[in-house]
Parts: structure tokens; sequence; C-alpha cells
């Protein structure tokens, strides 16, 4: 007898796989859970980051420079070097993929908080160096790869807020440096006032690695503080409108889409401000008017400032989905207060230009977000994020060496160099936003307008065709 039966031959189709259905109120809630049980944290974490590489400014007028017996050009290097390591080891953020985050930044934490203590036992220049070498090649492989740690939770049209929240740590963390020093300096003892200052803020840091091993998730999937059916939603949340070859926290590198970053020209945007905390305390004090105790303290105002300002940005930008025009703002207001420091002499005009230069701080954090933003998959972030680390990282090397001892007390060139790089990342920003604005107008005409940039609406209809990934990927601008 014939054999009727249908034989079914194999296909390379890909079957979208099912939608998961879930209300706003439980994506919400998610969400809640998300930001208080990693947003903290990571807050901590890179405030005691940021201490823990910016105050060596703080320490050279605590007696750092006159106990080691520093020249000016011996403390500029110092400076330099942990910039030296933080570029060349750049490479390491990858490891945020390719180990269980809460292992990877345990080990982290625990050897940068053990460096920065011993700075305080350091007795010659080159003890010193070697220290800062060694807490530049482990502090690079925490900050840098936030961002890319984020997207395995967050969705980027949620990113920019919590991103701006995370590093918002940095200013807060100058300004308490300063009120610390400060306070410590009138301490009276037997150890040296920079000592202290060194131990009080290393070794809190290694305490909190043991924080991180227990605490500190390592991807939706494996978060204990969410229900089964919360895990699911988290990774539908954070798989949204994204290129993924994996799943969103799931360890390994896809090594196609991370050299595809190094094709991208839109991941070489970055102009890096982070060597002024090393110099703004000298720079007050060299007003003439206040002395090193009191500038330690009168550098705090500042950052207090940009902390505020870099939470409302990242509130805002999220809001209303844009990233550049943000960015250009406020690394033009910066400009205009390396200006004002360049031209005057006015005690008065040069302190309150201080508040302006910290403003580009928050053009750095809305860069780092924007970047990750605008990289596809997981894969390609981490590729995004080492190169604008690299590139920006460059522009902190120049910065150690632009206010040097013998050009105080208004230091220049210095002022024109900040001038003219703030006026340089504001032409960047404003040229990337027009370029990205004209390539979500292509991706319109080919393949018809997502009705969110986050890729929600019609852009789920893409998501199960045959049409490539940019298809449903828009660019925040």
């Amino acid at each position: 007898m014939e054999d009727t039966t249908t034989k079914i031959e194999p296909t390379n189709v890909e079957v979208a796989p099912p939608r998961l259905e879930y209300t706003e109120e439980e994506a919400k809630a998610v969400i809640r859970k998300l930001d208080w049980h990693i947003l903290p944290l990571c807050f901590i974490l890179y405030t005691f980051s940021v201490l823990d590489r910016g105050n060596l400014g703080n320490a050279k007028l605590a007696g750092l420079y006159k106990d080691l017996d520093l020249t000016s050009d011996e403390y500029d290097w110092l400076g330099t070097m942990f910039y030296i390591a933080y570029i060349v080891f750049q490479f390491s953020s990858v490891g945020w993929k390719l180990f269980k985050p809460h292992q990877w930044v345990s080990f982290v934490v625990l050897a940068w908080g053990t460096i920065s203590t011993l700075q305080a036992v350091c007795t010659s220049w080159s003890g010193l160096m070697a220290c800062r070498f060694f807490l530049g090649l482990t502090e690079t492989m925490f900050g840098p790869g936030i961002p890319l740690y984020f997207s395995f939770f967050w969705p980027r049209r949620l990113m920019g807020l919590r991103f701006g929240i995370f590093l918002s740590g940095a200013a807060l963390a100058n300004a308490y440096s300063g009120a610390l020093a400060y306070a410590i300096s009138h301490i009276h003892s037997f150890v040296a006032p920079w000592k202290i200052l060194f131990i009080i803020e290393g070794a809190p840091t290694a305490l909190l690695a043991v924080v991180c091993w227990f605490f500190l998730p390592d991807s939706p999937r494996e978060a204990r503080f969410l229900t089964p059916r919360e895990r699911e939603i988290a990774v539908h949340l954070a798989n949204d409108s994204q290129a993924q070859p994996q799943e969103p926290g799931k360890r390994g590198i896809h090594w196609q889409s991370l050299m595809a970053a190094f094709a991208d020209y839109r991941s070489h945007t970055n102009v890096s401000f982070a060597s002024l905390p090393l110099f703004l305390p000298t720079i007050i004090s060299d007003f003439g008017s206040f002395d090193q105790l009191t500038s330690n303290g009168l550098s705090a105002p500042p950052y207090l400032l940009s902390f505020f300002l870099i939470v409302g940005v990242a509130f805002f930008s999220d809001r209303l989905k844009i990233r550049g025009p943000f960015a250009a703002l406020f690394t033009t207001i910066a400009a205009i207060g390396y200006l004002v420091l360049a031209l005057t002499t006015s005690i008065a005009a040069r302190y309150v230009s201080c508040f302006l230069i910290v403003t580009s701080f928050v053009t750095v954090s809305t860069v780092l977000v924007w970047n990750a933003n605008t990289n596809e998959n997981e894969s390609k972030r981490a590729g995004g994020v080492w190169i604008i680390q690299c590139v920006g990282q460059c522009g902190t090397i120049l910065g150690t060496h632009s206010f040097p001892g013998p050009e105080k007390p208004y230091y220049r060139r210095g002022m024109w160099t900040g001038f003219a790089f703030s006026l340089f990342s504001a032409a960047l920003c404003t040229s990337l936003s027009i370029l990205l604005h004209r390539e979500n107008k292509r991706r319109d005409r080919l393949y018809g307008k997502v009705e969110h940039v986050d890729g929600e609406g019609e852009g789920e209809d893409l998501a199960a065709s045959s049409l490539p990934p940019e298809a449903r990927f828009r660019y925040i601008i």
C-alpha cells in the first residue's frame, strides 16, 4: 500500500517566539525592583571609585606634596600614570561579558580598594607611581563597563536616568572629597592628614567587595529578588528594540558584533574632563585669597551643583529621548567658564567660573549613555565602551599636563586648552546628532516609521519579519 504520509522538509526560516503579554503595572513593578536592588549599590561603588582616583588633588594640599618632596612634573605624572593604565587596559571591560558580574566586580573592588589604601604607606614618588598605575588598571575594569551592565536589565529608553544617577556619583564624590579633606586637615595626629585621607577613602571600598558578592545580580534571569514571571518580563524589557544575538546578560562575546564597533564612527565621539578634580583645589588655592585647607572645602560646592545637573539632565533626556543637544549645551557652558578663567583676574568671577567648568561632567554622563544607546547589541556595546573610553581618556592625559606649577596662578595654557576642547566636544555632539537624525530618516524611508524610538508599536511587527535588524532600530539623537 502506497504511503501517503506528508513529509515535512526541513526549513531555515526562523519562527518568531510568541510575544510575552504583561500589563504596564507589571512592567513598572519590575523596573522599580531593578532600580532599588541595583542602582544604590552601583552608585556607592562608583562614588568610592571616583574618591579613590581623584583624592590625589586633595592629598596634595593636605601635605602629600611637601612630605614626599614632589616637584610639579612629578605630581603631574602621578595623574598621568593612572590614566595611562586606565587607557591601556580598557579592553578589560569585556570581562563583564566573559565572567559573572558579581564575581568580576567583587574581585575588582577588593583590588582597587586595597591598592588605594596602600597609597598611605608610600614613602617615595616611585612607590606612589606604582600604586597609581595599578589603581588605574583595576578601576578601568569597573566604571567603563557599567553602561554595558545596565543594558542587561533596562531598555535603552530608560537607561539615561539610571546611568545619570550612577554617574552623578562622580560629582558627589568630588564634593564629598573636598569637604572630607577639609575636615581631616584639622585633625591633629601623629599620622599625616594625607595618609588618613587615603585610608578613610580606600579601606571601606575593599569591604564593599563582600556586599557585591552576595547582592549584585548577574542578569535578569539570575536576579533572586524577582519572581519567575518578573524575570521573564525583565528579559523582554531589556531586549526591547535591540538586535541581540543572545539573551540580555548572557555570558560570552559575539565577536563579529564586538569588532563592528571599531568600524562604526558613532562609537568614537568623546572628550573627557576627568583630570579636572586633580587640579581644581589647586586652582582655587592659587586665587590668592584662600589658604590650602579652605580651598579644599571650596572645591566641593561646584561639584554639588554638577551632581544635581547630571540627575536632572538625565531625567529630561530620557523623557525627551534626546542626548546630543544636552551634551552640546553643557560643554558649551563649560567652554564659557574656561574662557572667563583665561581672561579675567577677578577672584569672584574666577570662582563662579569653576561652577561653569564642572558642567562638563554633565556632557560626559550624557555621552557615555548615548554611546550605549547607539550600539544595537551587548557585544557591540562592549566594543563601543572600549573605544569611547580610550578616546576620552587620551584627553585626560593631556589635562594632567595642562596646569604646570610654573604657570600659576592663572594657568592660561590649561584654561585655553579646556576652552578649545570644550568647543570641539560641542561640535562633535552636534554633528553626531545631525548624522543620527539623517540615518533615522533613511531607515524610515526604507522600512517605514517605527512609532517610538525604543521600538514599540509598529516595530514589534518588524521583529517577526525577515527584515534586517536595522529595520526596527532607531537612534536616540
